[in-house]
């Protein structure tokens, strides 16, 4: 779709639709409904839903000989106000030219009901393009009620979103591989993943820039699928360079099923238990995640020059809610009981590897390799560990940045 105008976001559903349809309890029971039949169209369109926006006072545009691009998994954007402070005043960055962002409400209770894409861009003075996923029929997942999210929501949708400097020229809102139906997850919902992509003009050249969030509950090759999808819609930029992020979930483990599940503890165990474990959650692509390094590879992107491998981008952390409560859903009680236990070694905090940047006809840079008329300096990729905001934990995920320059086909 071209982005010739700004592009509003569809109407919310009434209140008493998103109540009806959140009392069905089963898929079967839905279909047979209705008010699904009264309402399902409209309800399919805002799972698909694109918006679109420009702000009101544009960040400055200074001169660029390479490109500062970030990915970051905001939770919701429920900390949106720490967020923004830490995008205006972080040492890297507060000096973005491209933001991708996974897990970015639109009408959400949890996250105020504010358009947290449209938020950021204010804030930052930069375009933004959101591509929805889900209508929510609920308040969110455990860790939402956790925090106590209430009220009622507006619009009840959730996605991606890409924001940028530089002009947004094109985008697209990408049908994905499914996995699981949400209408029957912890966290209630219609719709299915979906990924983003845009296109950037920039004083570089134009760049392609997807952004994706890959699914957690499924298994590697899943995601190697979801991903996949995403890339065969950006090859349509051919030849454009182009730069793909996001959370890509590698977690290292088959959640598809129960008996996938046992079987991928089962094979963990015998090949060296937890400290096997443990070294694959930093060293995915070595064996349990090669679906979704893969598929990058065979759509000519390098990961390897774009990441930080040195860091993970999240942490599980025994005791920590939020660490513990998405292991619940898929795991026995008993089995969070001995993985802590079997974690004191590691003083209960075990890093992970989970976003990722990857680029095709894009260099990588390292520390000083360029500098800008401005005066900044190219970065080596790099992870902004733990972003806090007045002693608040902003997200469960890091930011991950890496500096860029189109390289000439």
């Amino acid at each position: 779709m071209d982005l010739l105008h700004p592009i509003p976001a569809p109407e919310p559903l009434s209140p008493e639709v998103i109540r009806a349809l959140a009392a069905i309890r089963r898929r079967p029971a839905l279909e047979a409904s209705g008010t699904w039949r009264a309402v399902a169209a409209e309800v399919t369109a805002r799972t698909q839903a694109l918006s679109y926006g420009r702000p009101g006072t544009p960040a400055p545009v200074p001169p660029r000989s390479f490109l500062r691009v970030a990915s970051w998994n905001v939770q919701r954007g429920i900390r949106l106000d720490g967020i923004l402070a830490i995008l205006r005043t972080h040492p890297v960055l507060a000096d973005l030219d491209v933001l991708l962002l996974n897990e970015v409400d639109l009408g959400m209770a949890r996250s105020g009901n504010r358009d947290v894409a449209a938020a950021i861009g204010e804030a930052l003075g930069f375009s933004w393009v959101f591509g929805n996923s889900y209508v929510c029929l609920d308040h969110g997942d455990a860790r939402d009620r956790q925090d106590g999210a209430q009220g009622t929501n507006t619009h009840a949708m959730h996605g991606n979103a890409i924001l940028s400097r530089w002009p947004l020229v094109r985008a697209e809102n990408v049908p994905v591989h499914v996995t699981k139906d949400k209408f029957h997850s912890s966290e209630k919902r219609l719709g299915a993943k979906r990924a983003l992509w845009a296109e950037v003009d920039t004083p570089v050249g134009r760049l392609a820039v997807g952004s994706a969030h890959l699914d957690s509950v499924a298994s590697s090759g899943q995601r190697g699928a979801q991903l996949g999808d995403l890339l065969t819609a950006m090859d349509a930029t051919r030849p454009l360079p182009a730069l793909v992020g996001g959370d890509f979930n590698t977690h290292t483990y088959d959640v598809r099923s129960l008996p996938r599940l046992v079987r991928n503890l089962f094979l963990k165990a015998i090949r060296g238990a937890f400290p096997h474990t443990i070294h694959h959650y930093m060293h995915p692509w070595d064996l349990y995640e090669r679906p979704v390094f893969q598929t990058l590879e065979a759509a000519g992107f390098l990961w390897q020059p774009f990441n930080d491998l040195s860091r993970g981008t999240m942490r599980y952390e025994v005791g920590q809610f939020d660490s513990e409560s998405s292991l619940r859903e898929q795991m026995p009680g008993v089995a969070v009981d001995l993985l802590r236990w079997k974690l004191k070694p590691w003083n209960g905090v075990v890093p992970m590897r989970m976003d990722w940047l990857a680029g095709r006809g894009a260099r990588a840079l390292s520390d000083g390799d360029l500098v800008d008329a401005d005066g900044r300096t190219s970065r080596s990729p790099t992870t902004a560990p733990r972003p806090r905001w007045e002693g608040a934990k902003l997200s469960d995920h890091d930011p991950i940045v890496v500096d860029v320059v189109p390289v000439p086909a």
